[in-house]
């Protein structure tokens, strides 16, 4: 009787816990003469980028380059914020001649009221870069991982059916 009532009252808890979220990240180009939330989460970078792209604005036939960044990037809805997982393009290096693979500066960020928190930095985190701007059902990928129960953002990357898990992680506070 004991045992029964206390499934039963456990049951509930069980039935309620949340679950892990998955996003790929996504390719995706920002100004840089702009604040939008990229340019506010590399605002570090975001000068030496925009003096890059003004110089290949004037050599002969850049006056077409836009002033953009590009980033991977997804986002989640977790403890009443967004928060922004972003990889820039810019600075990252070769993982060892592997094709379609990098290793990339990346934030995870919190977006609340306007205000922006940078939560954590993983200066080297691999990345698949070949498909992140095809359909969600592509062959490689990145994908970001929300535990809401760990409050943490984990990462692995997705070659066909193979999936490898990362060890960086951030929690979100």
């Amino acid at each position: 009787m004991r045992a029964a009532l206390i499934l039963a009252m456990l049951a509930p808890l069980s039935a309620s816990a949340e679950q892990t979220i998955s996003h790929r990240l996504m390719a995706q180009t920002f100004s840089l003469t702009d604040t939008n939330v990229q340019a506010r989460i590399w605002s570090d970078q975001v000068p030496e980028m925009l003096k890059f792209r003004k110089y290949l604005q004037s050599t002969p036939g850049g006056a077409d380059k836009p002033l953009v960044g590009v980033v991977y990037t997804t986002s989640f809805k977790a403890e009443g914020k967004q928060i922004v997982v972003s990889v820039i393009s810019n600075n990252c290096a070769n993982a060892g001649g592997v094709p379609n693979l990098l290793f990339c500066p990346t934030r995870v960020a919190s977006l609340s009221g306007g205000k922006l928190e940078v939560l954590g930095h993983i200066p080297d985190l691999l990345v698949t870069v070949s498909e992140a701007d095809a359909p969600q059902n592509a062959r490689k990928a990145t994908i970001a991982i929300y535990n809401p129960q760990t409050h943490q953002i984990t990462f692995a990357n997705v070659d066909g059916n193979e999936r490898t898990e990362l060890s960086q992680m951030v929690v979100v506070r």
